[in-house]
């Protein structure tokens, strides 16, 4: 009876300690959307543009305060209200694949700044065409302006508001030359936003 008893006690003390470590341990992985609503660096003729993020990401800590966060994205460039008639329009948009580092100041499930960076692969969604009115045969006419792909990196500073909202600003900077080069025409033009945004993580 007394070599039974230390056999259960060894077992449930052996499965106690086992039990310990997950019972309090964070949870590692964590689902995050985001939207966001800002401004764009102009291109050439453009007044203002706005700038749109909307995005995905699947954050995995590594500690207590370091996480790297994948993802999927949208993002785009355009003007607000109608262009006068033969004006070509300089909107575009691109599908982003993120790849962020966070920073947690305070526990991920409290009040506290994050912050990010990370690099960013992105490939043109939707692309837009010169158009030069006062000669409908001009040679750039009808030619993409923007190139296919973009990299760049994603900054960011967030404020918990909670266990599952965050409030800040999202930055893009582009890092390489997205208009086309063509035969009499080249050019320069870095993709750079900056928008409010908010995010439900869970």
């Amino acid at each position: 009876m007394t070599s039974l008893f230390k056999r259960v006690l060894l077992t449930l003390s052996v499965a106690m300690l086992l039990s310990l470590p997950i019972s309090g341990q964070d949870k590692h992985f964590e689902h995050n959307i985001y939207i966001g609503l800002g401004g764009a660096h102009s291109f050439e003729g453009e007044d203002d543009p706005s700038a749109f993020h909307i995005g995905y990401g699947l954050n995995y800590y590594l500690t207590r305060h370091w996480s790297v966060m994948p993802g999927i994205g949208y993002r785009a460039k355009f003007e607000v209200g109608d262009y006068e008639a033969g004006i070509g329009s300089y909107d575009c948009s691109y599908f982003d694949v993120p790849v962020l580092i966070q920073y947690h100041l305070s526990n991920p499930r409290k009040s506290g700044l994050v912050v990010e960076c990370g690099p960013v692969f992105s490939f043109i969604a939707s692309n837009n065409q010169y158009y030069n009115d006062a000669n409908p045969y001009h040679p750039l006419n009808d030619k993409d302006i923007y190139r296919s792909f973009d990299f760049g990196l994603q900054p960011g500073i967030y404020y918990q508001l909670g266990k599952h909202w965050r409030l800040g600003l999202q930055g893009h900077v582009g890092l390489l030359n997205l208009e086309k080069d063509y035969p009499g025409k080249s050019g320069s033009y870095h993709f750079h936003d900056l928008t409010a945004t908010l995010n439900f993580h869970f």
